[in-house]
């Protein structure tokens, strides 16, 4: 299975279709921001999902209520549920949406206390996490900006502690960065996809590899 992960793609959706057409994926991932809502809309999206499953998160740039209504072709959400396990195949994905702040002054702020609790919601399933998906980034791993700072959060590091998944992608910080720890656990910032950013992951006989997949 060849799943091909984008992010940030601020309403620039050939980019999304030129990396789908250049990886020819069986399942589609996002890290978020698909674009504002005056600029994306659920009738720009629904072509996705009726060439092949997807599943995202929310960022700080989406559609929200088009995100929510977003259906694949089997009736699932495309919009992963924070704190919910989805099965794809043979892998499980879980995802956080929004990114971190103290309060909720934006619908898609969320707050430490909310991180956490999403995280031990899905750790309570039982199962082990392949890939966790956010937009946000975990601190320290993963996430320096182009001015050579952390723009990560510790919620989020926390989360990834607590769900220990196999793979970790993020967004929102427009760079592509990968961190990979001594336990093979893989954390990749996917980029950004206008610039050419995608990230292939591809599960044969149980074991999942993460490359950078660069379509431009």
């Amino acid at each position: 299975m060849r799943l091909l992960a984008i992010t940030d793609l601020h309403a620039d959706l050939d980019s999304a279709w030129a990396a789908v057409e250049a990886a020819a994926p069986d399942v589609l991932l996002s890290c978020g921001d698909w674009g504002d809502p005056d600029a994306v809309s659920l009738a720009d999206l629904e072509p996705f999902s009726e060439r092949l499953p997807v599943y995202t998160v929310s960022g700080n740039h989406d559609p929200l209520e088009a995100l929510a209504e977003w259906r694949n072709r089997d009736g699932s959400p495309v919009l992963l549920a924070s704190g919910e396990v989805q099965r794809v195949g043979d892998l499980t994905l879980a995802g956080i949406n929004g990114i971190w702040a103290k309060s909720h002054a934006k619908p898609f702020y969320v707050t430490d206390e909310e991180v956490d609790d999403v995280a031990l919601r899905a750790a309570a399933a039982g199962c082990a996490i392949d890939i966790l998906l956010t937009h946000a980034c975990p601190s320290g791993v993963a996430d320096l900006t182009w001015g050579q700072r952390h723009g990560g959060q510790r919620c989020f590091l926390r989360a990834f502690q607590t769900l220990r998944p196999r793979v970790y992608l993020t967004g929102h910080l427009h760079r592509a960065q990968e961190h990979r720890t001594r336990d093979g656990q893989v954390v990749r910032n996917v980029g950004q996809t206008p610039r050419g950013d995608a990230t292939l992951l591809e599960l044969r006989d149980g074991v999942l590899s993460v490359a950078p997949f660069v379509f431009r």
